[in-house]
C-alpha cells in the first residue's frame, strides 16, 4: 500500500510541479531519482528525496529546458511543415516519415538528460551534450525510452486514470533501461546491484 502511495503522490507532485514549463526539468530529474531510489529499492523517503533533489537540479535543469524545448518546438514547426506540404505533395510523405523518425534522437536525447541530472553533475550546455552522447551511444535504449514516453502520453491523454500513475511508472521503465547504462560511468563504490 505504501509503494502504491509514494508513485501515486510521486506522480501527481511531478504534474503539478511541472505546469510551468520551465520546472519540468527539474522535476523530472526529482521523480527519475526518487523512483530509482526510493521506489525501486524499496526505501522510505520518497517524498523528501523528490524534494531535494528538486531543489540541488532546479538551477541547471531551467536553462537546459529552456534551451531543449526551444530546439525541440523548432524540429515539431519543421515536421509540422512537412506534414502538411506532403498532404498535397506525396513525394515528400517518405521524407517527412523519415524525419519523424529521425525525431526520435533529440527527443530521446531530452528523455536522458534529466535522469542524467539526478546521477551526475552538470552545467547545463554540458548536460546538453552528455544527452545527446547517450541517445545515440545507447540507440535501441533510445528509441525503447521515447516509445514507452509515447505509450504513457498516449495513455494519458486517452484515459484519466493511467495520469495519476504514468509519471512514476514511465521513471521506473526508464530506470531498468537507463541505470545499466549508468552503471558504466558511476565509480565501482557508488554502484548498485
Amino acid at each position: 500500500m505504501s509503494l502504491l502511495a509514494d508513485i501515486l503522490l510521486l506522480s501527481l507532485f511531478w504534474f503539478f510541479l511541472s505546469l510551468p514549463l520551465f520546472t519540468l526539468g527539474a522535476s523530472t530529474a526529482a521523480l527519475y531519482d526518487a523512483t530509482v531510489k526510493c521506489v525501486r529499492a524499496g526505501k522510505s523517503g520518497a517524498l523528501s528525496r523528490f524534494f531535494q533533489t528538486f531543489r540541488r537540479e532546479f538551477a541547471v535543469s531551467v536553462p537546459a529546458v529552456l534551451i531543449s524545448g526551444a530546439v525541440l518546438a523548432g524540429l515539431l514547426w519543421i515536421l509540422r511543415q512537412l506534414w502538411g506540404m506532403a498532404f498535397s505533395l506525396p513525394q515528400l510523405l517518405i521524407p517527412a516519415a523519415a524525419y519523424l523518425v529521425l525525431l526520435c534522437i533529440p527527443v530521446g536525447a531530452i528523455c536522458w538528460m534529466f535522469p542524467l541530472l539526478s546521477r551526475f553533475t552538470f552545467q547545463p550546455l554540458g548536460l546538453l551534450r552528455v544527452s545527446l552522447q547517450f541517445a545515440l551511444a545507447h540507440l535501441p535504449s533510445t528509441l525503447l525510452v521515447v516509445l514507452l514516453l509515447a505509450v504513457a502520453w498516449a495513455l494519458s491523454v486517452t484515459l484519466l486514470l493511467p495520469m495519476l500513475v504514468a509519471p512514476c511508472l514511465t521513471a521506473l521503465a526508464w530506470s531498468l533501461v537507463m541505470e545499466r547504462a549508468f552503471q558504466k560511468h558511476m565509480p565501482p563504490e557508488s554502484r548498485t546491484a
